[in-house]
């Protein structure tokens, strides 16, 4: 189905923070390459416990991306990495030199909207008040345990760590009037987010959306609560230790990251004169219970009705980028929801190189699919040689020529939730 240009939804900027690079083009850069971020943890002393490996960013000082420096008393790890994301691509889309040119700019038209998870403090910040209360029965300790944490810990320690402060940070450094909202839907948050952002630009509710994730899998606060998949065993070397697909993988390693990526409609687009990266084709999301780890159900409709949403077939997409992590069952799902709907498409599989970071890691997702789109290219997947001959779709082990300039990026959840996003030149 046609749509008219200034009807269009545009990407005009991404950032992104991840365990392989602390920008989006660097990022790119070392996926192609073929290069790992998965390490084994400074932090972790028993380097056998699954828990051990995971990926961090490199070289990320928030002090060179916060303003004003005051916020970081208020901002936990994931809100200062979703703000610097957000930062990057605000930069890229050229908006903060447009709006020095035309202050009279309605900023209610600016909306911010982000997929964001629980998020958890690290443990060193309880220590105090742990000290405090030790040495007591489990009543007793929880007793004290409320008067100990108001007397030891920082008065604005919650600021921290609510999951909806990320939207709000970048759209009060921006000033973003418009709409602003958080979505937490796991796995799943990027894309939702995403298309939550295109509702307002289609509603007419805003011109302009900053659509952010970010996630922590290895906060170990975290680590003690979350449960929904399997932790992988490592292996010598650590960067054979996520095998997407393979019939030996264990589990999924935990990460660190975020992305952001700068919507706006055609119309703005085009009276700004910026030349979009991408542009919005379809999406959806679809939720049916899971019976195991990750529901093949509804990976599939997704697929199916984010195929009609953008007006296309199976054989119209040059890429997917998958979300398989290294869960046997997961995986298994997603594989065949793929071999049901578009059979013969190329796989790109980017958590073997980057690790899991929870709600961020589709965010990263979002941006590769642009990145692959501006850049003609579908990155390698890590390990793949496993596979072996006869695994059922396209799936490289060096970058290939993306043929086709549609992109396809799957999400899903071990409870049997599942999005799917189309970007196109």
């Amino acid at each position: 189905m046609a749509i008219p240009e200034g009807s269009e939804i545009t990407i005009t900027g991404v950032g992104a923070l991840t365990p392989l690079g602390s920008s989006a083009d660097t990022t790119w850069q070392r996926l192609c390459n073929g290069d790992c971020g998965i390490i084994s943890l400074p932090y972790i002393q028993d380097k056998s416990a699954k828990y051990s490996i995971g990926g961090l960013i490199p070289d990320f000082d928030p002090k060179e991306h916060v303003r004003p420096r005051k916020s970081l008393k208020v901002m936990g790890r994931e809100l200062q990495t979703s703000f610097a994301a957000s930062m990057m691509a605000i930069s890229q889309s050229g908006l903060e030199e447009y709006f020095q040119r035309h202050p009279q700019f309605k900023r209610h038209r600016i909306g911010t909207v982000f997929g964001s998870e629980m998020l958890y403090g690290p443990p060193a910040e309880l220590e105090d008040t742990m000290r405090e209360v030790s040495g007591t029965d489990g009543a007793e300790c929880l007793g004290k345990f409320g008067a100990a944490a108001i007397r030891q810990i920082y008065p604005l320690w919650m600021l921290k760590y609510l999951p909806n402060m990320a939207a709000c940070h970048v759209g009060i450094a921006v000033q973003a009037l418009g709409p602003n909202n958080t979505i937490l839907l796991e796995d799943s948050s990027g894309p939702a987010a995403l298309i939550e952002a295109v509702s307002y630009i289609r509603r007419d509710a805003s011109d302009i959306v900053i659509c952010g994730t970010t996630g922590n899998w290895i906060n170990e606060s975290g680590v003690v609560y979350r449960g929904a998949n399997p932790m992988a065993v490592p292996v010598d070397p650590v960067t054979r230790s996520i095998r997407p697909y393979a019939a030996d993988a264990t589990g999924v390693a935990g990460g660190e990251g975020a992305a952001s990526l700068v919507l706006e409609s055609g119309r703005l687009a085009k009276q700004r004169g910026v030349r979009p990266l991408a542009r919005f084709a379809g999406a959806a999301v679809r939720f049916v219970p899971a019976t195991t780890r990750g529901s093949q159900q509804a990976i599939r409709l997704a697929i199916e009705a984010a195929l009609s949403d953008a007006g296309c077939q199976a054989n119209d997409l040059g890429m997917v980028i998958s979300h398989a992590m290294g869960d046997p069952q997961q995986d298994q799902a997603e594989l065949k929801a793929m071999a049901q709907t578009i059979p013969g498409v190329p796989v790109c599989a980017p958590i073997a190189a980057t690790s899991h970071c929870g709600a961020a890691t589709a965010g990263f997702h979002l941006t590769l699919a642009v990145l692959a789109i501006q850049h003609r290219t579908i990155p390698p997947t890590l390990n793949v040689a496993d596979l072996g001959p006869d695994f059922p779709q396209p799936i490289f082990s060096s970058p290939q020529p993306l043929e086709k300039p549609r992109v396809m990026v799957l999400a899903h959840t071990a409870q049997g939730h599942a999005a799917a996003v189309i970007f196109k030149a």
